[in-house]
């Protein structure tokens, strides 16, 4: 594809000139009006030229007819590209190679990833400080660069140094092949379509009842807990009176006057008895509530409560003194606990972990002094400790339909992160559980890109109104990530330079650009796939390196993965009914 430039007078409107010159070149195609920062008597419009030969043709001829006028036609060479850094903005060097810290591109204020910036839209320029953005072209010394810029660019040409890209010959026409889009049979493709609609019902409802059940059972192991810490918490104050008033007494009075303490050691019992009568009506009070509707829990609650304060209410405080049998207290706790572990066949190194955290706690004077103990203990580990997380991404073609196969998949991988591409309108008709979802429509109902992100991570959205594209922040971990999901369709026409200012440390670029690039596992490099390069190269990218290509129905690799991180890789997995 070729480049021409034409000279059009101003009075003509823009889709009078782009029709005249559809009809004079049958094979123009993407005209454009250049816009230029001053007045001129007349516009010029760029456009391509598919064909090689017509290229050539109206090259030869020089003219082209429009409005009545001959107009010339001449070939369209690309400016100088400024070397500029999207760190600090200045020119003369690239991010990379800078020291400065990430600054805004309008207002030129500091910008911190662990901090809303909020731009002032007051432009100011990083070369003389104007009040103008840093690469208007009506700074003086952007202008004073591109002059030196050019003058240089053609001085290397003479010399010899640089040369400019020839044209290139035609490209061979598309074989369209039968066996590429068999027709499909209605009465067989709705009878298949009923059989996967109904799979996909049916399996729906049974990842629904498992989850309910878990819930469900989560709920249960929370009531217990808070029980435990009740009753835990009752008992040791009754132990601390016991040890600070009971014991005492007994030691330092004489025998005629222990007689008077057995009423308060039956005080003592039942009080430890209320404690157990507690535990006990209270673990059968949780897991009959779980059996029953949830209307009803509140005046069961009551009802139980009001039972438990009779009963105790009844007790006798003279009652005979009750001791537990002996054979339960052959093993102190830490030993029996030790004792358990081995008998449930656990590691050693699971069963030296366990073992440091119960001396910890019989040796801890108080609770406090424990938990302070291991959460400075938990606070040094997670400051040396670098987190891996694993990173989905998948062209689902239809999240109505593949929704439970990608949900199988992200928990078979067992991902963090998962980018779902082409989902459609239907995006959020199933859930993917533990998984908090991200989603921005496409230019079509067919497109969309989704990100989910496991609910153990902190996420967070960058609020942007690019179609096809979605910007998360991952904070937590021992460096915050920034991934950007983006699906980019063959029929679409889309500017990357929209994310460059999204482009920070720590980045990660995924998604389906439908472009091929021959260094990358495809056997060509296609139009959109040098863009893509030149784009990645511009910005400071690497391309992660996949084990092979992503499309099943040719050999190519279409689903790209781009990172300035360091200690990345990826892997191509062969699953899945889609065609990526």
């Amino acid at each position: 594809m070729q480049f021409m430039h034409s000279a059009i007078y101003r009075d003509l409107e823009e889709n009078l000139v782009s029709n005249e010159i559809q009809i004079t070149i049958a094979f123009a195609d993407r005209i454009k009006r250049i816009h230029y920062s001053y007045q001129r008597r007349t516009d010029d419009y760029r456009f391509y030229v598919k064909d090689y030969s017509e290229y050539n043709t109206v090259l030869q001829l020089g003219l082209i007819a429009i409005g009545h006028s001959w107009l010339s036609i001449t070939k369209f060479y690309p400016g100088n590209r400024l070397t500029y850094c999207t760190k600090c903005w200045c020119l003369g060097h690239l991010r990379n190679k800078c020291n400065s810290e990430n600054k805004c591109r309008i207002c030129l204020e500091n910008v911190r990833v662990d901090t809303l910036h909020v731009c002032k839209n007051e432009p100011k320029c990083a070369q003389c400080d104007g009040n103008h953005h840093s690469l208007d072209n009506q700074c003086q010394v952007i202008k004073e660069y591109k002059d030196q810029l050019k003058e240089d660019v053609e001085d290397a040409i003479q010399k010899g140094l640089l040369q400019r890209l020839s044209l290139q010959e035609k490209s061979p026409m598309f074989e369209f092949r039968d066996q590429d889009f068999p027709p499909l049979t209605t009465k067989k493709a709705f009878e298949s379509i009923n059989d996967n609609l109904a799979k996909l019902i049916g399996s729906n409802k049974r990842l629904e009842n498992k989850v309910d059940l878990l819930s469900t059972s989560t709920k249960t192991v929370t009531l217990d807990t808070q029980l435990h810490q009740a009753v835990l918490a009752d008992i040791i104050n009754i132990m601390k009176d016991f040890v600070q008033y009971f014991i005492p007494a007994t030691l330092t009075s004489g025998k005629s006057e222990r007689i008077s303490l057995v009423p308060v050691a039956n005080e003592y019992y039942s009080r430890f008895h209320f404690g157990s009568s507690r535990l006990i009506n209270g673990f059968q009070l949780n897991h009959q509530v779980q059996l029953i509707p949830t209307s009803h829990n509140n005046n069961i609650i009551k009802t139980d409560q009001h039972r438990t304060l009779s009963r105790t209410s009844n007790l006798d405080v003279l009652a005979k003194a009750f001791f537990p049998a002996l054979h339960n207290y052959l093993l102190n706790p830490r030993d029996e606990a030790m004792h358990r572990l081995k008998t449930w066949n656990f590691s050693t190194k699971d069963q030296k972990l366990v073992l440091s955290l119960l001396d910890e706690w019989y040796s801890g004077r108080t609770l406090n002094t424990v938990l302070e103990e291991w959460e400075q203990v938990g606070i040094a580990s997670l400051r040396n400790q670098k987190e891996y997380i694993k990173i989905l991404c998948y062209n689902v073609e239809g999240w109505g339909t593949r929704a439970v196969e990608a949900i199988d998949l992200a928990h078979e991988v067992q991902v963090s992160v998962c980018i779902f591409t082409e989902v459609g309108e239907l995006w959020s008709t199933c859930r993917l559980p533990h998984f908090n979802k991200f989603y921005q429509k496409g230019t079509n109902k067919n497109g969309g890109v989704c990100i989910a992100v496991g609910k153990h991570l902190k996420a967070t959205r960058i609020e942007v109104n690019i179609p096809n594209t979605v910007i998360i922040d991952i904070t937590g971990l021992s460096e915050p990530v920034r991934i950007i999901g983006i699906y980019w369709p063959t029929s679409q026409q889309r500017d990357l330079d929209e994310i460059q200012p999204f482009v920070i440390e720590d980045t990660i670029l995924s998604g389906d650009f439908n472009g091929t690039v021959k260094e990358w596992n495809s056997p060509i490099t296609d139009r959109r796939g040098a863009s893509v390069r030149e784009w990645i190269n511009e910005n400071n990218l690497n391309y992660i390196t996949s084990t092979t290509n992503t499309s099943k129905r040719f050999l190519r690799n279409i689903d790209l993965s781009f990172s300035n991180m360091s200690t990345i890789s990826s892997e191509t997995l062969c699953s899945g009914t889609s065609d990526h």
